[in-house]
């Protein structure tokens, strides 16, 4: 699986956030230098390339993940510690820039949630229907309908003016459990109460950003919803898209 030219995006943020971090510490730096430089002339500057150092390496290790996923022995190796920059380091960054220069949060989350989903691709992991969960949101169901799916998907009342029918067959056909969450509380206790190995998880590319994070380590795959009447009411999941990503899954890539 490639590197896109959907990541790009957000390693543009990032790249963004660096440079800006690196510009306010450099001033940082320069005002309290002078109390540093009472210690020792040097001190200020050997501090200064020690964060710099630190910080380049951080970077490196997360681009050397992205592109080792030819070398398969050591693929686990630095794709984790990449996986985990990503999450815990370079998304709360760009979330950082998104927030002051009001750049496109939906498309930064996007990004980030196709890198999130290379990089636990390039781990091969195969993993059973059985011990994938899939996780989508209450606003698939039409608004108005009267069914509890929350319960049981298979309470869907097969109208079929919404993907809950679809979702349910697929369910039976892939035997593979689906849960419909109303909030974070409830997608917790079904992970809690499941345990799985890994989640496919349908939202807005908000909450797929803040499951990704919440659920770290586990891997969560994301797949955006669609929706054509605006967030949160009557939205749709591409069944074919979903389809197609666990079959990846439990094939190993």
């Amino acid at each position: 699986m490639p590197l896109k030219k959907e990541h790009i995006y957000f390693l543009k943020i990032v790249s963004a956030s660096i440079l800006v971090i690196l510009a306010v510490s450099s001033f940082l730096f320069w005002i309290i230098s002078g109390g540093l430089e009472k210690l020792s002339p040097d001190l200020p500057m050997y501090i200064f390339l020690f964060l710099d150092a630190v910080l380049l390496f951080v970077i490196f290790i997360f681009f050397l993940g992205l592109a080792g996923k030819q070398n398969k022995k050591n693929k686990s190796v630095l794709i984790y510690p990449a996986r985990y920059i990503l999450v815990k380091i370079l998304y709360p960054l760009a979330f950082f820039i998104t927030s002051i220069f009001r750049i496109n949060r939906d498309k930064m989350q996007s990004s980030f949630i196709d890198i999130n989903n290379f990089l636990l691709f390039s781990l091969n992991k195969r993993i059973t229907l059985d011990r994938i969960l899939i996780l989508l949101p209450h606003c698939l169901q039409l608004h108005n309908c009267k069914a509890k799916i929350t319960d049981d998907i298979h309470n869907c009342l097969n109208c079929g003016k919404c993907n809950i029918k679809e979702l349910a067959i697929l369910s039976d056909k892939k035997g593979i459990f689906i849960a419909v969450a109303t909030g974070g509380t409830l997608a917790r206790r079904v992970l809690e109460e499941k345990r799985p190995k890994a989640v496919i998880a349908v939202a807005c590319e908000r909450d797929l950003s803040s499951g990704v994070i919440d659920s770290f380590p586990l891997p969560v795959y994301g797949l955006p919803n669609i929706r054509p009447n605006g967030p949160c009411r009557d939205t749709l999941v591409d069944v074919a898209a979903l389809s197609e990503l666990i079959e990846k899954i439990t094939a190993g890539h």
